[in-house]
């Protein structure tokens, strides 16, 4: 049995994109507001009050304009809050209209037939919060006591699962932690069983996670018994998925900022598992999709020695954070940057 692909993250889509990035970015990375329906002991991001201002005119405009291939809504908070859910379902319409696919992070605890419907279509395509199966411990690592709501809205996404040759639409997003370590397998299990995409990505030491990550932490020895056993039962040798969001990605913030990792000009920052620093290049309000590209390429060329320095001397993670496993992602950065010149 093998482990289907997400399907933004297929290896051909993601190499597609990925050569893109030399002389345009196909991916729009939005951020929507900070409200969350819940309250996650590890969340990374826990900035609830930030208000989703987004200019989706200028989103349109750039959909447009930009020979967009696909749409990522990853935060701040959650898609499908109250305060973020009437801008992601008019993205999603424009999606639909213009055959551009949309991915998204979520918990999926207010999912309603309109999303099922946008995932059924193969408009929306999701990486959904599964860390347990144990109401208690969702409870406690989601900060909220909803696992029953939780438990039936797993069954709704089963009905539109679609897995066909190898790709799926959709994925689980599991966190290892101290709490769900001895539950990964049964967890991978169903993941398997069911066509969905497991997606392990190693604990962030970021925002409210910081204060508790010594005691959540699984230790890296364990987290290489875990790729053990997924190798000995599936015959996998499990790599983190480079995101292409990540070297692909025009990444709109809440207010409209472009922002970029202060590091690298990387369009995300979260594969180094640290709080980020971010460099803001301009506004998609007073910006056109040429100028933006501009502006993200001219940034990149300024740090490319300090990129090689940073792969040069980085070590592989066991599994990588959300993005790719730094050193990998760094590579293949660095791989199309030297395209380009």
């Amino acid at each position: 049995m093998k482990i289907n692909q997400y399907k933004p993250w297929e290896q051909e889509e993601v190499k597609s994109l990925v050569n893109q990035s030399n002389k345009k970015l196909p991916i729009l990375d939005i951020q929507l507001g900070g409200a969350c329906n819940l309250n996650c002991i590890y969340c990374d991001t826990p900035k609830y009050g930030l208000p989703c201002s987004v200019n989706l005119s200028s989103i349109e405009k750039l959909m447009n304009d930009g020979d967009i291939r696909w749409v990522y809504v990853c935060g701040l908070g959650e898609p499908t809050a109250p305060a973020n859910l009437k801008h992601l379902k008019q993205i999603l319409q424009w999606c639909k209209e213009r055959n551009i696919g949309l991915s998204m992070f979520s918990n999926m605890l207010n999912v309603d037939k309109e999303l099922l419907d946008y995932i059924d279509d193969g408009t929306l395509h999701v990486l959904f919060k599964l860390d347990t199966f144990d109401k208690d411990k969702m409870a406690y690592l989601y900060g909220q006591d909803k696992g029953d709501i939780i438990l039936r809205n797993y069954q709704a996404l089963k009905e539109v699962t679609h897995a066909e040759n190898g790709v799926t639409n959709l994925g689980a997003s599991i966190v290892p932690t101290s709490v769900n370590y001895n539950e990964l397998p049964s967890i991978i299990d169903y993941c398997m069983e069911n066509g969905i995409f497991p997606l392990i990505g190693q604990l962030e030491d970021a925002g409210s996670c910081s204060k508790i990550f010594k005691d959540l932490e699984v230790k890296e020895e364990d987290l290489v018994k875990f790729r053990n056993y997924l190798s000995r039962t599936y015959g996998v040798n499990y790599e983190m998925p480079t995101c292409p969001a990540t070297i692909s990605g025009i990444h709109v913030t809440n207010t409209n900022n472009i922002i970029l990792d202060k590091r690298t000009g990387l369009s995300c920052p979260w594969f180094w598992l640290d709080e980020p620093q971010l460099e803001v290049i301009g506004n998609i309000q007073n910006m056109s999709y040429d100028e933006i590209v501009n502006s993200v390429l001219k940034y990149r060329q300024s740090k490319l020695l300090d990129v090689e320095n940073m792969e040069k001397n980085i070590e592989l993670y066991p599994f990588g954070g959300c993005g790719g496993n730094a050193k990998q992602l760094l590579r293949t950065y660095l791989d199309i940057s030297q395209k380009r010149h």
